[in-house]
């Protein structure tokens, strides 16, 4: 029964699904496994050190010299440049925008022309010489933008980021407007287009050949336009002996506001230029001209203003009524043009451009006003301003008709002062005169001086100032780094191959005695 027992308890249930796996013992090493040993490896390393050491020198100066030498097939053209900025008025106010002295737009081209070129390269002698054509060729002018054009471009730029077309399209409508600069490019490497080798200055010369053509394109607007004009003569046309008393001395008065506003209209470095002739300044004349309109023209004129003094009452008043005509109508049409004015500002609104960003709820509105609104908004600052001259002028003339047309007034032949007046008169505008002449010969004195002939302020033509070395620094560094590590890799190669070599013999060695 115990032999049952156990018989039962010995026996194994087999499944007809089961499986008996039998596993075999695998080799210790397989026939492609390489041993390395890295004693033996960096022993050679060591044996070999003298002879590897010059060829780790060697790797690096070949690293050292090779961007060098690609730097003289691939070296990029030195370009430097010059920012001009226009120094003079026009119509009274400093220029804001790329205008010439005359109002109309300047023409930067003339910077490439024949005259400006030919006068830079005169008596300017190069390493190599170049053409007009090839120098040309070089040169790039560009305009810089005012602030709020510049924000209209960043608009428009994303808006084609944001595939806006149809805002992008209304932005190209919209006038961009320029700064009162300009930058001006040379670029080393002269030659026609098609030719491979091209004419290298040095750097030295490159800079000084933009200096030159800068201070050429000074020479040319100087000539073009007349530097610093002359006072307009008013005092000319005052004849004491044709005109009336109260006529020359309203002339009078004008002709020296207008010479004295000249002058102050004028720069500081202009105005406090001294003479080598007379020892005098602009301000000092001036101040001369001052002094005579307070203490001559003024008390004359306050005296023959409330006496009405006149040669010929009746003639005086018919010119003073024929003006105050004039200048009614004129006000009248200012009037008219005010209130126009006026009406489409009140009604004008300003563009606006609609940004819609895709897959974006909201949108993104910029308002810019136009160049058109900001005219009249300029236009109607300049109404006023002649609508209060012409007001004062109005108020004047009704002054002196209602003067002269008073029976009470004493005539001019009836008052003893007559040749009192007459003398003070002329006197007064003799002085003038003689102050107009001064300052027109100061002005010509200094138009004469080359330190105030200038229409551009530059500065001065600047580029790379980096030397050969210099200029490849990083590259070298780089060469010198990447011929290190070849070189190391060579040497620990070297003593590497050995190690293949002996495991390969060991292999075929057993395999003889397997055999």
């Amino acid at each position: 029964m115990d032999t049952n027992e156990r018989r039962e308890n010995t026996q194994t249930l087999l499944d007809k699904n089961a499986q008996i796996n039998v596993v075999l013992n695998q080799p210790a090493s397989d026939d492609n496994d390489i041993e390395i040993n890295l004693i033996r490896v960096f022993d050679r390393m060591k044996f070999t050190k003298r002879l590897y050491a010059w060829i780790l020198l060697l790797c690096i100066v070949v690293g050292i010299c090779a961007p060098l030498l690609i730097y003289q097939f691939t070296n990029p053209p030195l370009t430097v440049s010059s920012v001009a900025t226009l120094d003079y008025n026009v119509d009274g106010s400093a220029v804001k925008e790329l205008t010439a002295p005359d109002g109309t737009a300047l023409d930067l081209t003339q910077i490439l022309s024949s005259y400006v070129l030919q006068n830079a390269m005169d008596g300017l002698h190069l390493s190599t010489p170049i053409t007009i054509s090839n120098l040309r060729s070089n040169i790039k002018i560009e305009r810089v933008l005012t602030e709020s054009s510049r924000r209209e471009q960043e608009i428009a730029a994303q808006m084609r980021e944001d595939k806006n077309n149809d805002a992008f399209d209304l932005m190209q409508n919209v006038s961009l407007t320029y700064d009162n600069k300009f930058i001006v490019s040379l670029t080393n490497g002269f030659g026609d287009e098609d030719s491979k080798k091209k004419i290298f200055l040095l750097d030295s010369e490159l800079r000084l050949l933009l200096n030159r053509i800068m201070e050429s394109y000074n020479d040319y607007l100087v000539q073009t336009y007349p530097n610093l004009k002359l006072p307009d003569d008013t005092f000319g046309v005052i004849d004491a002996e044709r005109m009336d008393i109260l006529e020359c001395l309203d002339q009078l008065r004008s002709a020296s506001d207008e010479l004295y506003s000249y002058v102050e209209s004028l720069p500081s470095n202009i105005r406090t230029y001294r003479s080598w002739n007379t020892g005098r300044n602009l301000n000092d004349l001036i101040q001369i001209l001052r002094t005579y309109r307070e203490v001559d023209i003024n008390y004359l004129y306050s005296y023959v203003y409330i006496n009405s003094i006149a040669k010929d009452k009746q003639n005086l008043l018919l010119k003073y009524e024929y003006q105050h005509r004039n200048a009614q109508n004129s006000m009248d049409a200012l009037n008219k043009n005010i209130d126009t004015v006026a009406s489409i500002l009140k009604n004008y609104k300003n563009d606006e451009i609609v940004v819609a960003r895709e897959e974006s709820d909201s949108s993104k509105i910029t308002s810019t006003p136009t160049d058109y609104f900001n005219r009249l908004v300029m236009q109607q600052v300049s109404n006023y301003k002649q609508a209060t001259n012409i007001q004062i002028r109005i108020e004047e003339l009704d002054e002196k008709i209602e003067k002269l047309s008073s029976p009470n007034s004493p005539s001019f032949y009836e008052l003893e002062s007559k040749d009192r007046i007459t003398y003070e008169l002329n006197r007064a505008v003799d002085n003038c005169r003689q102050i107009y002449s001064q300052i027109k010969a100061q002005m010509e004195e200094i138009q004469t001086n080359p330190l105030y002939k200038t229409y551009i302020e530059s500065t001065n033509a600047a580029g790379e100032e980096k030397g050969f070395l210099s200029k490849n620094i990083k590259n070298i560094m780089i060469g010198a780094i990447a011929g290190a590590v070849i070189g190391c890799g060579i040497w620990f190669l070297s003593a590497l191959f050995p190690e293949f070599k002996q495991s390969n013999s060991k292999k075929e060695n057993g395999k003889e005695v397997a055999a």
